[in-house]
């Protein structure tokens, strides 16, 4: 443990974490970090092995917040067969082939509806007003959940990201994402019950039903975790949709480029994800002892794979701080990679896409708002505030 690990701060990490992961990635790519209780890896070489070698690095571990929050036998924090089950439900229901079959042009009607409510304003917080709505809701479509408030879903996210996320072991921090999940199951839990009578083709009635006999679906004890786990993450697209455009606004030759030729969307969306991920981290832990980058960790060592540094590792990304759509394509790690990549790896990009492909078609004189200039906080989940726009 060095000086400069000693010195670093929760709270520097939470107000910018990139000049940290940069020095860290020169100096200590395999580093503990006292102020978190975690070896951080940041350099893409070893974040890539953390990710993809469960035998070396579990999801699964007593003492991840995931668990704690979304509770055992979530997707993320089981291995093996019982994860490789759990997958196999539902892999189908967000494959490329059946975002483009099933619900592409249902993500652009909620596009079009949503952005009709605010064509008139001249100005909007684009966060609350459109892209937020639009993440929901798609992803409730995909899921079987029906007359959703995109508010609540919103609400119980960062609930559940609250807790998650609590590596101060902040009591209140663990109290409202304990108290989100308690909800989720008094809310969610006739709805398991009743695809659990009367399945249907959603993604929660596969998750119920798939692979068991029609006697013995899952439990609510079996889905929900999942279900829960789903919910953490259904702001992604919208934080997503919010950097790309951020970075489109501050390269005016590129967001030029994009408004005359949509088929650089792509490209633009794929380049937000790698230069901001919305999730900075991912969580493993030792099972035993391991040698990573020359460094040994011991037994029961809890790493921190950040995935955000990963992508702006100079080795891998010339000039990585910098946006730009016209990087030659490289894979990023922001949707995870291997066996516990994102669900919605897939999804996401095609929701970002198409959220931007409609506003931009509709409002071509979009631009950031100058006076209301958003801030961003968090480091293993990293958002802005707000993303205030007029056209």
């Amino acid at each position: 443990m060095s000086t400069f690990t000693e010195s670093i701060t929760l709270d520097q990490l939470n107000e910018d974490p990139y000049p940290i992961y940069a020095r860290l990635r020169k100096e200590e790519p395999v580093a503990f970090l006292p102020a978190i209780n975690q070896w951080m890896v940041t350099r893409w070489d070893d974040v890539v092995t953390v990710v993809s070698r469960p035998q070396s690095f579990t999801t699964h571990f007593p003492q991840s917040l995931v668990a704690r929050v979304c509770g055992q036998g979530n997707m993320l924090g089981t291995e093996g067969d019982a994860h490789a089950e759990l997958r196999a439900c539902v892999d189908v229901d967000y494959s490329t082939e059946t975002v483009h079959r099933f619900f592409a042009d249902d993500v652009r009607r909620l596009a079009e509806k949503y952005v009709e409510t605010i064509a008139g304003r001249g100005e909007a917080e684009l966060k609350r007003d459109y892209l937020g709505p639009i993440a929901v809701l798609s992803e409730a479509k995909v899921l079987g959940l029906d007359q959703v408030d995109p508010e609540i879903f919103l609400r119980w996210s960062r609930g559940l990201n609250t807790g998650i996320t609590n590596f101060e072991g902040d009591p209140a921090m663990q109290k409202l994402g304990e108290d989100t999940a308690a909800e989720i199951n008094r809310a969610l839990t006739p709805t398991v019950e009743r695809y659990t009578k009367s399945p249907n083709q959603s993604t929660l009635s596969n998750l119920i039903h798939a692979g068991r006999p029609p006697e013995n679906p899952r439990t609510l004890e079996e889905v929900l975790p999942t279900l829960r786990l789903v919910m953490s993450a259904i702001e992604e697209p919208s934080i997503a949709a919010s950097y790309a455009l951020l970075g489109l606004f501050g390269n005016p030759e590129q967001y030029a480029a994009v408004k005359a030729d949509f088929s650089l969307l792509p490209p633009a969306v794929h380049e937000a994800l790698r230069w901001i991920s919305p999730v900075g981290a991912l969580m493993r832990s030792a099972p035993g002892e391991v040698t990573l980058a020359g460094v040994t960790l011991p037994a029961g060592a809890p790493v921190a794979a950040i995935v955000a540094s990963a992508n702006r590792d100079e080795g891998v990304f010339d000039d990585p701080d910098r946006f730009d759509l016209h990087r030659p394509l490289h894979p990023h790690v922001s949707l995870g990679y291997a066996r516990h990549r994102c669900l919605a790896i897939d999804f996401v990009p095609e929701i970002v896409r198409i959220s931007l492909e409609v506003l931009l078609e509709r409002l071509p004189g979009l631009r950031a708002d100058a006076d209301r200039p958003p801030a961003f906080h968090g480091w293993r989940y990293r958002h802005p505030d707000s993303l205030h726009v007029r056209w």
